[in-house]
């Protein structure tokens, strides 16, 4: 996941601010990793622990393809909302590196059924 990088977007948030963020949105999150290269996020949610990866010099937030996805929607809908609401996103799978686009619009349930279905 990153902004539309091709259609000239960025995120304007920094690494602190997205850890600062992950944490308060989620207590009890554990942050690891170089906060200069990747980040390593441990994201306590609904009583898993959902692993995500932040890489800094491309602005780019990794997850593993994982069943189900509804749980990673719902922190990556958050997460955007929070930092970046009005910037243009994009997805793409391991599998298939076509971008899709990423509608943020406010309801979180919308968003995990488009994302997750």
């Amino acid at each position: 996941m990153s902004a539309d990088q091709h259609n000239g977007a960025t995120w304007p948030f920094t690494t602190q601010q997205l850890t600062e963020t992950v944490t308060r949105l989620w207590p009890g999150s554990d942050i690891g990793g170089d906060l200069d290269d990747v980040v390593d996020l441990e994201i306590h949610v609904e009583g898993r622990i959902l692993p995500f990866s932040w890489q800094v010099e491309y602005q780019v937030l990794l997850f593993p393809d994982q069943d189900p996805l509804d749980a990673p929607a719902r922190v990556i809908h958050r997460l955007l909302r929070e930092l970046a609401p009005q910037v243009p996103a994009v997805w793409w799978s391991e599998a298939d590196a076509t971008l899709e686009p990423v509608d943020l619009s406010p309801d979180p349930e919308a968003f995990v059924r488009d994302f997750a279905g």
